[in-house]
C-alpha cells in the first residue's frame, strides 16, 4: 500500500510543494521543474492524491485514542468495554476530522472519488430486503405511470377526461420523481459516507492499539510484548472500511498514484527527481 513504498518522485513532490525557490533555470534542474511535470499530469485524482497525502504528512501528527483509554481502573465489565471501545472510535473519528477540515485537497479527491464510488454503485443498499421493496417500488411506479399515460390517451376529444387524466399523471409524476430524487439523495449520502471513512483510513492505516508495532502494549507502560496485537492481528494496520467496497476504492487511490507518479517521472530526467 501507499505508506509502505518508497518513492522518489513522492519525495521530490513533496519537497518542490513547499519550496520557496520556484524559479526554472535552463542549465540546473529545480522543484519548479517538478511542479511542472505534476501540471502536465492528465491523471487528476492521481495528482490530488499526491497533494492531499503531502499537505496529511506535513501537518500535524494524528493521535488516535484506544478503547483502554476510556476504561476505569480496576476489573472492567463487557458492557464498559464495548462503551469505552465506542467512545474511542467517536473521539478518533473527531480529532480525524478536525485534521482533514485543514487539508485543501480534500474536497477535490472526495468528489473525484465520490464519481468513481458513484459508477461502481457503493451508493446502493447491500441489504437484500430494501434492494427487493425498491425494485418493487419502481416496478409499481413504473406500471402506474404506462397505466395513467394509456388514460390520457383513450381520453381522445373529452375535454373534461382529458384534463382530469392529464392532471393525475402529472400529480403521480411529480410524486414519483420526489421518491426517485429521495432514493438518489439517499445513495449519494450512503456513498459519501463509505468516500470518507476510506479516505481516512488510506492516509491513517496504522493500528491505533499497537500504532503499527504489530505487537500488544503492556498495560500501564509503553512497552511492547512479544504477543501480537489483537486489533489488527499482527499485520499493524486497521482494518479496512466497508469491506470488498472499501478495499477496491483503496487499491483505485493507490493505483491511481502510481499513474501519476509514472506521469511525472517520465517528464523528468533522473538527475530532476
Amino acid at each position: 500500500m501507499f505508506n509502505d513504498e518508497k518513492r522518489g518522485v513522492e519525495e521530490a513532490y513533496t519537497s518542490a510543494s513547499t519550496s520557496s525557490n520556484l524559479r526554472v533555470e535552463a542549465d540546473r534542474p529545480g522543484d519548479a521543474d517538478v511542479i511542472i511535470a505534476a501540471g502536465w499530469n492528465q491523471s487528476r485524482i492521481g495528482a490530488a492524491l499526491l497533494r492531499l497525502h503531502t499537505e496529511f504528512d506535513a501537518s500535524e501528527r494524528l493521535r488516535l485514542a484506544t478503547a483502554d483509554q476510556f476504561l476505569p481502573e480496576g476489573k472492567t465489565s463487557k458492557e464498559q468495554r464495548t462503551a469505552a471501545a465506542t467512545q474511542a472510535f467517536a473521539f478518533n473519528l473527531h480529532e480525524t476530522g478536525l485534521l482533514l477540515g485543514k487539508l485543501k485537497s480534500l474536497p477535490d479527491v472526495r468528489a473525484q472519488a465520490m464519481i468513481q464510488a458513484m459508477k461502481w454503485g457503493f451508493g446502493r443498499s447491500q441489504d437484500p430486503v430494501t434492494c427487493s421493496e425498491r425494485t418493487e417500488a419502481r416496478e409499481h411506479d413504473a406500471a402506474l405511470l404506462k397505466r395513467l399515460k394509456e388514460e390520457v390517451a383513450k381520453a381522445g376529444d373529452d375535454e373534461r377526461a382529458l384534463a382530469m387524466a392529464n392532471a393525475t399523471l402529472v400529480i403521480t409524476s411529480e410524486e414519483v420523481e420526489g421518491r426517485r430524487k429521495a432514493e438518489d439523495e439517499e445513495d449519494v449520502a450512503r456513498c459519501s459516507e463509505k468516500v470518507a471513512s476510506v479516505i481516512r483510513w488510506w492516509l491513517s492505516q496504522r493500528c491505533p492499539a499497537c500504532s503499527g508495532t504489530k505487537f500488544q502494549v503492556v498495560e500501564g507502560t509503553n512497552r511492547h510484548s512479544a504477543k501480537i496485537c489483537r486489533p489488527c492481528g499482527g499485520t499493524g494496520l486497521r482494518e479496512v472500511p466497508h469491506q470488498q467496497q472499501g478495499r477496491r476504492l483503496a487499491c483505485w487511490f493507490d493505483q491511481c498514484v502510481e499513474r501519476a507518479r509514472a506521469s511525472i517521472g517520465r517528464r523528468l530526467r533522473p538527475e530532476r527527481i
